[in-house]
This record gives C-alpha cells, structure tokens and sequence, in this order.
C-alpha cells in the first residue's frame, strides 16, 4: 500500500480533526491523519511543503470549453482529454461538461464521450451537463431557438437510459410537466432550474417535488422584483436549495454575490462558464460554440449578435480571486465556494474537502495563488510534471 507523508503544510477546508494540523498523508490515494507508524516500514515518501497552502481540488460543474476546444462543437473524448490537461494546471480536479441545446445526434455524442471518459477518469468527471433543450425561449440566452423544446415521453425514456452518464440536467419547470420533474427526480436524474421564466410559486412547488439546485443565479431569469420575487427569490427563501453563481464580475455585479452568500452561505458555489476562448494564448475575435457565433467584446465579454451573454474565459482560479478581490471574501470561503461547496451540491461526498477517508484531491498553490503542484486521486505531481 503507497503512503505519501505531507508535511510543512498549510491546510483550508478542512474537518475538525485537521484544523491547525500541518502535517497528513495519502494512502491508498486516500487522505488519513498522520501517524509515525505510516513511517515504520520505509518505504513512505514524505514531501515538505514548506509552508505552502494546501485545499481540496477545485470542482467547475458548469464549463463549456477551454484551451482552443469547445465541448458542445466537438463533443468527443479527445476534446475532454485536451480539457481536462489545462484543467489540471488551473487546479480544477473534478470538471462537469456542459452540452447546449442542439440536435440529438450532438447529444448522444456527448452522452457517449463523456460515458468513456468516466470510464478512464471516474474521480475526474461525474457526468456531463445537460443545459436545455428543455428550457424558456425568453430566457434562452445564446441558445439556439431552433432546438429548444417541450419534454416528450421518448425524452424521458432517453435520460432514464443515460442517468448514470448526467451529473445533472438544468429545465424550467413552466416546460417540463410537474408529473415528468417527479419521475425524473425519482429515476435519480438530479435536476436544476435555470433559463426559465417560471415564478415564484412554480419554482418553490419545484423545490418541493425535490430540485436542489439552481443553474447560474441572477442569469437566465427573471429578476425579482416586489410583487414577483421569482426563482430568485424563491432560491433565497429556501433552506436547502443550492446555487453556482458565474464569478467573472460581468454576468453578477459584487454586492449581488455577497448578498448570495450572505443568504445562501455554503449553498452558494461558483462556476466558470468558461468557452474555448479561455487559457489561449491569443484570443479571437469570434468563435462557435453550438452552432453560434460567438463575440468576443472587449468591455462585456462574450456575446452572440444579439448581445446576450455566451460564457466567460475564466478558469476557477480567475472566479477565486474575484471573489476574494471583489466580493470581500477570505481566501477559505472563496476556496469553500470553488470546491466543497459544489460538491455538496452534487452530491461528491468523497470531494471538497481534506477529510479522512476522502479523495486525494489536492491542490497546492502559493501566496500568490499560483498553483506549484497538483495531486489528483493521490498522485503528488509539480507543475512542471503537467506541463
């Protein structure tokens, strides 16, 4: 059995028997307390740290692309392989893809790609993100109309069958019939609310058939207002519902964040929302993402040409610093919303936090957050080993 000895580390998010401990160890790519007798044999490798901070891997449960490859254009195992390599650098150890409204064929594609990539990497991704087709037309944002539609019996027949391949599936509730959302729930598909027109009333009856979760808050929605507080106000009126919030500073202005977190706490979680455009090295000046042509505008970000949002290129580590920049949050609640926060939110009890017993999922970064190594599912590897 490998042992790897950690010490000389600063650790966040951790449980109690870990707070001001600076020393742990991975066995079995498990995280265990350190304990001498893990020396006995000799055969344990120990590695200083050297004061250097130490947080559980970071969780994106909602991403696009990145890196030059968009995942709903070329929704393959060689796009998830390219993605997952950047990733790793930028300290995202457990990734969700996402997949936009668009023809079957596309869907069933990314369903099969992603079943495979589960199959190598079964601590990277828990299953892909199915963002529509069954959402509101007014609230589509760069969703192509074309392919957004009401849900059918054979649509139901079709997730039942791919459930174990979706981490989660986002629908407005004004589309999908209440009696399908139950079925769905109670066929272990985990559902969100999100590009919806829905009101209070439907979102609430919503949470209660047994939704946990709401996609992108603020976004894709009706704001509340006084006498229609919608999903926003019914998220916040809840007292187990989560929410990710986009965290590049354009799609949610700071004091809507800190009021999310003000209210929701560690319900609310961040995602990138990230789309090809993110970590390369030149940015065009358009792209295609599902099928749309994608404006990259230097002031508001990504657009398609009817200005709506499309996505960001930010990676996790960029939502971090802005919540921390921005937002007024310490280092640990912005690493809370980036990790154990979302897996919370999908259920990932064995990530998002240096526990015993969890994953060794780890990320160790400098004062200046830069990421110096990376262990993922209990393999200690520099920067310089990624690369």
């Amino acid at each position: 059995m490998a042992v790897t000895v950690i010490r000389n580390a600063t650790l966040h998010v951790t449980s109690e028997e870990f707070v001001d401990v600076s020393a742990f160890a991975i066995s079995d790519r498990k995280i265990v307390p350190f304990s001498p007798s893990l020396l006995e044999d000799g055969t344990a490798e120990e590695i200083d740290f050297q004061g250097l901070h130490v947080a559980p891997g970071l969780i994106d449960l909602l991403i696009n692309g990145c890196n030059g490859v968009s995942f709903a254009q070329t929704p393959t195992v060689e796009t998830l392989e390219h993605m997952r390599r950047y990733l790793t650098l930028k300290g995202v150890t457990t990734f969700v893809p996402t997949i936009i409204s668009g023809p079957r064929e596309n869907l069933s594609n990314a369903i099969s790609a992603v079943s495979d990539f589960m199959n190598k990497h079964p601590t990277v991704c828990p299953g892909v993100h199915l963002e529509g087709p069954f959402i509101s037309t007014n609230f589509k944002g760069f969703h192509p109309s074309g392919y957004i539609r009401p849900f059918s019996e054979a649509d139901m027949e079709f997730i039942k069958d791919a459930r174990e391949c979706i981490a989660y599936m986002t629908i407005a509730p004004e589309v999908v019939k209440p009696k399908n959302i139950v079925e769905l729930i109670s066929s272990k598909v985990k559902l969100s609310i999100g590009h919806t027109a829905c009101s209070y009333f439907e979102a609430v009856q919503s949470f209660k058939a047994g939704i946990t979760n709401v996609t992108h808050l603020f976004n894709g929605m009706a704001p509340a207002i006084g006498r229609e507080p919608g999903v926003v106000g019914a998220t916040f009126h809840s007292d187990r519902v989560f929410a990710s919030v986009i965290a590049d500073g354009r799609h949610v202005h700071p004091a809507l964040v800190k009021l999310a977190k003000k209210i929701l706490g560690n319900r609310m979680y961040i995602v990138s929302d990230s789309q090809s455009v993110t970590g390369m090295s030149k940015t065009p000046q358009t792209f295609v993402a599902g099928g749309t042509e994608i404006f990259v505008d230097q002031k508001r970000g990504l657009i398609d040409s009817k200005g709506s949002y499309a996505g960001t290129s930010i990676n996790m580590l960029d939502g971090i610093k802005f919540l921390i920049n921005q937002c007024d949050f310490s280092l640990d609640e912005a690493l809370i919303a980036a990790s154990y926060a979302p897996a919370k939110a999908l259920g990932l009890d064995d990530f998002g936090c240096i526990e015993t017993g969890n994953i060794a999922d780890l990320i160790v970064f400098d004062d200046d957050l830069k990421i110096q190594y990376v262990v993922q599912n209990g393999f200690v590897k520099s920067i310089a080993e990624l690369m």
